[in-house]
């Protein structure tokens, strides 16, 4: 029977190769908030918790929805109507050893604590609220704290032109546009934020439907490459 000792050995040996053993214990001392736990947002812890990393916040107000089901990766039909930041809790406990995660199934509003985010290393901010993310935005340069933002990922199919960039690079974005338009209005310094977002044209007939059209694979590479970027980023790995 393998021991607990050896299967904790043996879970990142693979990784151990590719970033060497003391970027792998490294990565244990990484803290990141991950906010919005959606098509972008829940993928990143579990890229997150797959690399080693131990220390998570998970914020989100949602339920699982079955209309969740077609991209967001986290969540299956067992999990319908269940807190998004319970569920993802309950699995990512499963994929590794030793986590501490606090989950807070809220809204970033006014009423919000953010003082519980003051320790951590990085913010992932992943919700779609305009004056939610530039709470957490403000938040974070205040503080010294590394943040990276999801801009949209509906409406897109072209894996290719999803990209991560400081947000005052960033275009072809009606909610980046928002974004860019009222934090310049606050004087806040736009190039010290990153961002995830697409280069793609949104073909005009889906802006015409009811519903926010979006598959599996954008919103994921957004979420994968922000995890990326954040181990990358913490390791210093150019």
């Amino acid at each position: 029977m393998i021991s607990v000792f050896m299967k904790k050995e043996q879970i990142n040996q693979r990784s151990i190769s590719l970033y060497g053993n003391e970027n792998i214990k490294k990565l244990e001392n990484l803290k990141v908030a991950v906010i919005g736990l959606g098509g972008v947002g829940s993928i990143v812890p579990i890229s997150l918790v797959r690399s080693n990393v131990k220390n998570l916040i998970l914020i989100d107000k949602d339920n699982v929805e079955i209309s969740n089901l077609n991209r967001q990766l986290a969540y299956d039909l067992d999990d319908l109507d269940k807190y998004k930041a319970d569920v993802l809790k309950e699995k990512l406990e499963k994929m590794n050893f030793d986590l501490n995660i606090k989950n807070y199934n809220l809204k970033i509003d006014a009423s919000f604590d953010l003082n519980i985010l003051k320790d951590v290393d990085y913010i992932v901010d992943c919700i779609d609220d305009i004056k939610a993310k530039i709470v957490l935005i403000k938040f974070a340069l205040e503080h010294n704290i590394k943040i990276i933002t999801s801009l949209g990922m509906g409406k897109r199919f072209l894996l290719k032109d999803v990209i991560i960039d400081k947000l005052n690079k960033s275009f072809n974005d009606k909610l980046g546009r928002k974004l860019r338009y009222e934090l310049k209005k606050e004087g806040v310094d736009i190039s010290k934020v990153y961002c995830a977002f697409s280069l793609e044209t949104i073909k005009e007939e889906l802006n015409d439907k009811d519903v926010i059209a979006s598959s599996f694979f954008n919103p994921n590479l957004a979420g994968l490459k922000i995890g990326a970027f954040v181990i990358n980023d913490y390791l210093d790995i150019k």
